[in-house]
């Protein structure tokens, strides 16, 4: 479980850091934190794929995800 979460959580990171001008656009609005949420949901398998590529290119380094504490 606590995999998923961390896959998530990275995903959602990596939607954030990839569209900071859609990001951007949704926190003008009241409803920022659901807007920005439901237009990751739009794009969450391909952001869930980009994220575990990039775990296991790392892993393959010999480097570990982890969530800060």
């Amino acid at each position: 479980m606590m995999n998923d979460e961390l896959l998530n959580a990275g995903a959602f990171a990596l939607y954030r850091a990839e569209n900071p001008h859609r990001v951007d656009e949704f926190s003008k609005r009241p409803d920022a934190e659901k807007a920005i949420a439901a237009d990751f949901e739009t794009y969450r398998n391909r952001y869930v794929r980009k994220f575990k590529d990039i775990r296991e290119s790392l892993a393959a380094e010999g480097l570990t995800v982890t969530r800060a504490a």
